[in-house]
């Protein structure tokens, strides 16, 4: 089955926005693409797209800090998805370096289908710095590389699970300190240092 993941740059105009992910939603179908994945823009009241999902099997849906956090894998995990789309709305490019190789590692442990749903072309500091992947078993078979892009891949049904199941991949430095910033809370530091 062909599935595409639509990666848009953001722009300041609603109706622009709805316009490009309309021209990529075209774009994604015109390349056979019978399940299309987009992420949320909630600035412009868009919300994320699985049209066509259920051919492919279940499916969970982290968004923001909950794509990063550690607790959520564990319950996505319990739950056995197919299917697991991570949409965390990186805020810097390592960001977004570190959330694919958080979806490689979740790609061998909670579903052998991992989506990366992102935006491109935000400021520092804000989400929608790109890096949309499609990630099977460990392997990323596509990955965006412009800020419009459609990226698409041929994926078995019934998605293969991880076998054997790996263990949940460890949340990367870069990603914890997103989560404690976001929540209040100070990231004990792992080695002897006055960083006050």
């Amino acid at each position: 089955m062909r599935i595409a993941v639509l990666q848009v740059a953001l722009r300041p105009d609603r109706d622009d926005q709805v316009r490009a992910l309309a021209e990529a939603n075209a774009r994604a179908i015109a390349q056979g693409a019978e399940a299309v994945f987009s992420a949320a823009i909630p600035d412009a009241g868009i919300v994320a797209t699985a049209d066509g999902s259920s051919a492919i099997g279940s499916l969970v849906r982290l968004e923001g800090d909950a794509a990063l956090d550690h607790a959520e894998h564990a319950r996505a995990l319990s739950e056995r998805p197919d299917v697991l789309v991570l949409s965390p709305g990186a805020e810097s490019d390592l960001q977004a370096e570190a959330v694919l190789e958080l979806a490689l590692g979740l790609s061998t442990s909670v579903a052998g289908l991992v989506l990366v749903t992102e935006h491109a072309g935000a400021p520092a500091g804000e989400p929608g710095h790109g890096d949309s992947a499609i990630v099977l078993l460990g392997e990323v078979v596509a990955e965006a590389v412009n800020e419009d892009d459609v990226i698409t891949a041929e994926i078995p049904v019934p998605v293969p699970a991880p076998k054997p199941r790996s263990p949940l991949p460890a949340v990367a430095p870069i990603l914890e300190q997103r989560l404690a910033h976001h929540r209040g809370r100070r990231l004990d530091p792992d080695y002897l240092a006055d960083l006050s």
